[in-house]
């Protein structure tokens, strides 16, 4: 398929409306689209000005001229003769000859032709064309490079199917916005795709043409310069001395200099010659103090001979989640005398990639009769939660704080109780997970203090807080600690993979369905079964079938682990129809009093709010949940048939973030603004309150003008962007009205916010 054009509305819609007037000129950098918007406006006359052609007088518009009459003023002549009284565009207006632009000119001050040219920011352009924006005969815009949603747009066009964002950010970041280094990197990449999520195999793409536009840039170089651009392709940022003559190529920050942008890396470190390539990591392993770009630069360089060092290393990629690169790490200091303790942190990356079986056989190799505390806890920890042998793990535990995880996992409360103290911040933060489990947790969550080379325990006291906040009913906390542990997760490791399931739990608690779904396609199998609950979930209330979702779930019921099964109680009552008082009993046999209150919530939105309505009075008067009372409250609004107290219930989730469970208070309310603008948010959910609400929804034309109405436009305004009569346009606004519900545009721009934030 053709090269797909979104993301561009506003200036589309810019360059329609001048060519209904006088014209406009598109400025912008080289590769940002300017042409392309142009391919979108009808025209009758396309120029396309070239370098050869601008010393050529009038060779632009060679086509329009007589062939036997050479003179000048008649090629003026015929030239305005032909362009007269048509929508003319010129690509590249800065490269024209200046009896071209000269012509050009007259033709706009005269007000002879419509003119949309482009024009390529920062170039000089002729005199009779400088004049046109800056007389004011033409207005000028600015094309900025695209954005990331747009990025995404685009390549999820072009693969007909869902961007993994770890992609996104990258192909975002390295073309940054421009649409030509997008369109060639997309070309020469090695595409795959799992689950329906395309991702890239391997390195950025560099295809030859590529190579050869950021070769050309950089050409100019003097060679000893050209060594400076090399030193930062492999280490920047860095303190380096430059000339100018590396203007525009390197820009200085705080840090010192990096490169300009972030393909003149790829492309120096693929073209640099391996013995040169080995010689500058070996200088820069011997001048940064940065012990992570010291080890990885040693073992591309073949020197790397301490194995402290490459532990050290590894123990920083591992605390950022860089998993594959702690595992490289690891390896590299075992096979050089790193001995146990490198064998050890080897295994606790295997432990945590979810290879438990490779895991354990490197703690059997190096296993002794006096292993550590910490390093039988780690065996303890991958036999119990890997391999499923619980009473060897326990056997094997003799610290409290390792035995009291698993104790938590396998549900045993009363017994972590007995082990720990609130008094050291370790022990308080799994203290903590309990109280929250339990209904008892009243904050703040224990202060641990950062620690850079405590690898993955870090990244599991992180997300501890995280189920903490959440269960609690904190979702904007939580999603704050997620969303920047994932995006500190720069591979698609077992860890990114985790905190996406996280995110995705949390997007569907704020009714971003189909982010959820998005998100749980994307992570890799690190937890399956977590991940097919969640999924089984969120595809149920889009109103999808899924008991298939749910039987794999059902088959990967992990033991020890009883957390986890809230989630599977909540997919089993959505995918598999089952009692959610079922449910709740289990949770409350076990005393996980906060489950048992969103369970019972559950029952509540599927329409059983009287059975349910006494026992949430008693848990919101017994537990610290922030979202309790509002659970028994819309029951009571429910029961009591009170449209007003739904509103305010409704209220209340939306302050808290759970925008789902807040539009459908409203759709049982009957507030049909309310709801209508709740729903903008929900992406797509149908859940039995939903569906007794759904709005008639809009034709694309009804949406386009209701859309131009909240912007603020008055009738004749939007007849005269549309070229419709403001008759149509009052029809038109008057069955939006009825659709939606609501009687003023005040309404519909609060029902609308969706689309209105799409305009900016």
């Amino acid at each position: 398929m053709g090269w797909p054009f979104v993301g561009r509305d506003a200036e589309l819609t810019a360059v329609r409306r001048a060519v209904r007037g006088a014209g406009l000129i598109v400025a912008g950098p080289a590769g940002v689209g300017k042409t392309r918007l142009l391919d979108e406006v009808g025209c009758d006359v396309r120029l396309r000005a070239t370098a050869a052609m601008s010393e050529i007088p009038l060779g632009v518009l060679a086509p329009f001229l007589p062939s036997v009459d050479p003179s000048p003023l008649a090629m003026l002549t015929a030239a305005r003769a032909v362009l007269r009284g048509r929508v003319v565009a010129v690509d590249d207006v800065h490269l024209l000859d200046d009896a071209s632009a000269g012509l050009l000119h007259q033709l706009v001050q005269h007000r002879e032709a419509v003119v949309v040219a482009t024009l390529r920011s920062g170039e000089r352009a002729p005199d009779p064309v400088v004049a046109l924006w800056k007389d004011e005969l033409l207005p000028r815009i600015e094309l900025e490079p695209l954005g990331r949603a747009a990025v995404v747009e685009v390549l999820e066009t072009v693969l007909g199917g869902v961007l993994e964002s770890a992609t996104a950010d990258r192909l975002w970041t390295a073309s940054a916005g421009n649409m030509l280094l997008l369109r060639e990197m997309h070309f020469a990449a090695q595409w795959v795709s799992h689950g329906g999520v395309w991702s890239l195999d391997g390195p950025l793409p560099l295809s030859p043409r590529l190579v050869e536009l950021i070769e050309a840039h950089l050409a100019v170089v003097p060679a000893e310069e050209r060594r400076v651009l090399e030193l930062l392709a492999f280490g920047e940022p860095m303190d380096l001395a430059a000339s100018e003559a590396l203007d525009g190529l390197v820009t200085v920050t705080d840090e010192g200099l990096r490169l300009g942008h972030p393909l003149y890396g790829e492309v120096l470190r693929a073209q640099c010659p391996p013995l040169r390539k080995r010689n500058h990591q070996r200088y820069l392993a011997s001048v940064l103090d940065d012990p992570l770009r010291v080890a990885v630069l040693r073992l591309d360089s073949g020197t790397a001979d301490d194995p402290a060092l490459l532990l050290k290393a590894a123990n920083l990629a591992s605390a950022t989640g860089g998993l594959v690169l702690a595992e490289r790490l690891a390896r590299a200091a075992w096979s050089i005398g790193g001995g146990v303790e490198a064998a050890r942190l080897l295994a606790q990356v295997l432990l945590f990639t979810d290879r438990p079986v490779e895991a354990e056989e490197v703690f059997a190799m190096i296993a002794t009769d006096d292993d550590s505390v910490e390093q039988r806890t780690m065996r303890a920890l991958n036999l119990g939660w890997g391999l499923g042998r619980h009473e060897e793990a326990a056997a094997m535990l003799e610290d409290d704080l390792a035995r009291a995880v698993l104790l938590f996992y396998a549900g045993k409360y009363d017994e972590v109780r007995a082990l720990l103290s609130y008094t050291e911040p370790a022990e308080a933060a799994i203290l903590a997970m309990v109280d929250v489990v339990q209904g008892r947790y009243v904050g703040p969550f224990p202060v641990i203090p950062p620690n850079p080379e405590a690898g993955l325990g870090a990244t599991t006291t992180v997300f501890a807080e995280a189920f903490v906040h959440a269960t609690h009913g904190d979702l904007a906390q939580a999603e704050r600690l997620a969303v920047q542990a994932h995006q500190e997760k720069a591979e698609w490791d077992s860890m990114r993979s985790t905190w996406a399931v996280s995110l995705a739990g949390m997007a569907l608690a704020g009714g971003r369905l189909r982010e959820a779904r998005r998100l749980l396609r994307e992570a890799r199998p690190a937890q399956p079964f977590v991940q097919l609950c969640l999924l089984a979930q969120v595809e149920a209330m889009l109103g999808n079938d899924a008991r298939s979702l749910l039987a794999e779930a059902e088959e990967l019921v992990p033991q020890g682990m009883r957390p986890y099964l809230l989630g599977l109680w909540t997919a089993r009552i959505w995918a598999g129809g089952v009692s959610p008082f079922d449910a709740a009993a289990d949770v409350r046999a076990y005393g996980e009093y906060a489950a048992e209150a969103m369970l019972l919530h559950e029952a509540v939105r599927l329409g059983h709010a009287a059975e349910a309505l006494a026992r949430l009075q008693e848990l919101a008067a017994m537990t610290t949940g922030l979202l309790v009372p509002v659970y028994a409250a819309h029951a009571e609004a429910l029961v009591r048939n009170d449209s007003a107290a739904l509103v305010g219930v409704a209220s209340r989730f939306e302050e808290a973030g759970f925008l789902l469970f807040a539009a459908e208070a409203a759709a049982e309310a009957g507030d049909r603004a309310l709801f209508g603008r709740l729903m903008a948010h929900c992406e797509g959910a149908r859940t039995p309150a939903l569906t007794r609400m759904t709005l008639t929804p809009l034709t694309p034309r009804e949406r386009e003008i209701a859309v131009l109405a909240a912007r603020g436009l008055t009738n004749k305004e939007i007849a005269s962007s549309l070229v419709i009569s403001a008759r149509t346009v009052d029809n038109h606004l008057s069955n939006a009205y009825a659709k939606l519900g609501i009687t003023t545009r005040g309404e519909l721009a609060l029902v609308l916010t969706d689309d209105l934030g799409g305009w900016g």
